[in-house]
């Protein structure tokens, strides 16, 4: 745009004003119209440098003069037109394909500045009057991490639409696909959806852009349906000429979705997805293979490792912008499953502060993991009033997140003592019956448990008893729930399933090697067996913790034992109590005080035991004894029971003195012989 003599120009008549007739004052209220802020001085120097004006006097006088008319407001943040009016006059006065060049001349200006927000608003700006832009720089701007998710696929999507004539078909296709990942990401899941079934429908482009879509189409559903997500995934891997990068994405999508719900073929899909990444690198390929040995790790229990596999990840890289919201979640989980519940909730208080750039997508995962944490740690108030806000929420949330939620909100009630209520929530709700979906529904699973009468809960109960054959994963976030689905287990008459619980438990906490962990499988471990001295080292591990309500169900379990002393089981009754009334968990309480007031008044009400005999042994005792009976060592005996070498050796003593033998011949003929019946 260059100048024209002031003598041959028309003058601008602005309403209030007066007269505007040079073209620097033109091109400056233009400029100061198109921006989507206050203007600094810079940004009008550059605006008109790009336009090839001249002002022939410094720019700094053409700006007091438009000041001086009452045409601009000056303030600290910049300058702007004195009234909305104005500049929407300016604006009118702009031909379309002149506004259009000025919106995308701005954008270039803010580029150069290190602004892609508002260059993105820009190029928007310039979409809405012409049918194409300098498509270099919206895939530059739209690529931009520091760009809003929502926004980056606002402008994707207008650039997709504006270029109906396909000038570069590969480069529209690139688009539509990120525009999906950023509305994935910026929470709208059903636009991301919509848009490729649209798409698919149209079927633009051929057999192998349909397989990309499908691919597309099954990581939308990884949050939702993972059923469908898989079957779509599986629909894009069949076609043999799919391309090999978009092969790698889609083999490295799949195993992430495989890994984290336990898929039988979760290893071998990640080998594959490995080498095909290895022959064809697709974008984010490296953060979603550590996403998927990282969940597969976890599934077996080693959350340890799962947390060191995540750790080499590098969330900031410019191809890991669609995966950083699960890398962080992710983490946190990591550090729930370990017990650094402060360190999880400082860094789910950081990751929300940078939610704009990981996306909206991720907030109802960090509002369920803050509600799981604080359910973790005692603070049951917080934590179901969070749950419930957002709940209420008017945004879809996610089946996993709503469902974690729900669990929250379940179990607090059933702590309270609010039985019905809890009773109804669950009974409002139809989870999923059949793999993979129902995983998703594990946490609300292990909430039913917690009734005192988990036979109402039936189907949903014995689901989630068996869910950890297939993962652990579900059970790491939530340590205290493994005890709780062992007693729900032995209520519903199923004692080889409780075995199997704590067998996994066990597993778990070998792996994790922590007090917490160490301190639930002794927990588990005491409710099988019924042996108090495991449920005392439970109480004692869980004491160095910070996880209040596992410690208090260790108490509580410890004072119920049978054959634990008077004494001990009724102090463990009291301060069980106390810890209940601390955490606001009124119910539990009751039921603790009514335990402690019975242990209080009078003879122990538990059977004693004969001195001699197979009928004398303890629990403890008999679980060595047979395992010793039957060739076992006692450091395998040891790490079977997950007790030490010298309990072990003491359990043994006291069998060889009940059962008056003194070798392990003598022990396997007395036990073949007369074997307890337990």
């Amino acid at each position: 745009m260059t100048g024209t003599p002031s003598a041959s120009r028309p003058k601008m008549h602005i309403a209030g004003a007066s007269p505007v007739s040079s073209p620097a004052q033109h091109s400056l209220l233009r400029a100061v119209a198109v921006a989507t802020a206050p203007c600094e001085l810079w940004f009008l120097e550059q605006m008109l440098d790009l336009g090839g004006v001249t002002t022939g006097t410094s720019i700094d006088g053409e700006v007091e003069t438009l000041i001086s008319r009452g045409v601009l407001n000056d303030s600290q943040a910049g300058l702007r037109l004195t009234s909305r009016r104005l500049r929407d006059g300016v604006l009118r006065g702009i031909p379309p394909s002149l506004l259009a060049a000025l919106q995308e001349r701005a954008a270039l200006v803010q580029v150069r500045a290190g602004r892609p927000t508002a260059a993105a608003r820009h190029l928007l700006g310039a979409l809405r009057e012409a049918r194409r832009v300098d498509p270099e720089l919206v895939s530059r701007v739209a690529t931009d991490a520091a760009v809003d998710p929502a926004l980056a696929a606002d402008l994707l999507l207008a650039a997709c639409d504006r270029d109906t004539a396909g000038h570069d078909t590969e480069r529209r296709r690139d688009w539509l696909l990120a525009a999906v990942d950023h509305l994935m990401l910026a929470g709208r899941s059903g636009e991301a959806m919509e848009q490729l079934h649209r798409e698919i429908a149209a079927d633009r482009h051929g057999p192998a852009y349909r397989c990309m879509l499908f691919g597309r189409l099954g990581a939308c559903y990884a949050t939702e349906r993972p059923s469908l997500a898989l079957d779509y995934l599986d629909r894009a891997l069949r076609r043999p000429d799919h391309d090999p990068v978009h092969r790698a994405w889609t083999l490295t999508t799949t195993a992430v979705v495989a890994a984290r719900v336990g898929h039988p073929r979760a290893a071998q899909l990640m080998e594959a997805a490995g080498r095909a990444h290895g022959d064809a690198p697709s974008p984010g390929g490296e953060i979603r293979l550590a996403l998927a040995r990282a969940a597969h790790a976890a599934a077996a229990g080693s959350a340890p490792t799962a947390g060191r596999i995540l750790r080499t990840a590098d969330p900031d890289s410019v191809s890991a912008r669609t995966q950083a919201a699960f890398l962080r979640t992710e983490r946190i989980a990591g550090q729930l499953t370990l017990g650094e519940f402060a360190a999880a909730g400082a860094a789910i208080e950081a990751a929300a502060g940078e939610i704009g750039t990981l996306g909206a997508a991720a907030a109802p995962t960090l509002t369920a993991l803050d509600c799981i944490a604080r359910l973790a740690v005692g603070e049951l108030p917080e934590a179901e009033a969070r749950a419930h806000l957002a709940l209420r929420a008017p945004r879809r949330l996610p089946d996993e997140v709503r469902a974690d939620l729900l669990a929250v909100v379940v179990e607090v009630l059933f702590r309270r003592g609010e039985t019905t209520a809890a009773r109804d929530l669950i009974a409002a709700e139809s989870p999923p019956v059949s793999w993979p979906d129902h995983l998703q529904w594990f946490r609300f699973g292990c909430a039913a448990a917690a009734d005192p009468q988990p036979a109402r809960h039936g189907e949903l109960v014995r689901r989630t008893l068996w869910m950890p054959d297939r993962t652990l994963r579900p059970l790491l976030l939530v340590p205290h729930h493994a005890p709780r689905l062992v007693r729900a287990a032995r209520l519903l008459g199923d004692h080889r399933r409780a075995g199997a619980i704590s067998g996994h438990v066990k597993r778990i906490a070998g792996r994790v090697n922590n007090q917490l962990w160490r301190g639930v499988a002794h927990h588990v471990d005491g409710l099988v067996s019924g042996d108090p001295a495991a449920l005392r080292a439970a109480v004692s591990r869980l004491r160095t913790t910070d996880a209040r309500p596992a410690l208090a169900d260790a108490l509580f379990d410890l004072a119920a034992a049978d054959g634990s002393p008077p004494d001990e089981a009724a102090a463990a009754a009291q301060e069980c109590a106390a810890v209940y009334t601390r955490l606001g968990a009124l119910g539990d309480q009751e039921r603790a005080s009514r335990l402690a007031h019975g242990l209080g008044r009078g003879p122990h009400p538990r059977q004693t035991r004969p001195g001699h005999g197979l009928a004398a042994l303890t629990a403890g005792e008999e679980r060595v004894a047979e395992l010793l009976a039957r060739g076992a060592t006692k450091q395998q005996a040891a790490a079977e029971l997950y007790v030490s070498f010298h309990t072990v050796d003491t359990h043994l003593r006291a069998v060889y003195a009940k059962l008056g033998i003194r070798s392990r011949v003598e022990l396997a003929r007395v036990w073949d012989t007369h074997r307890p019946s337990r």
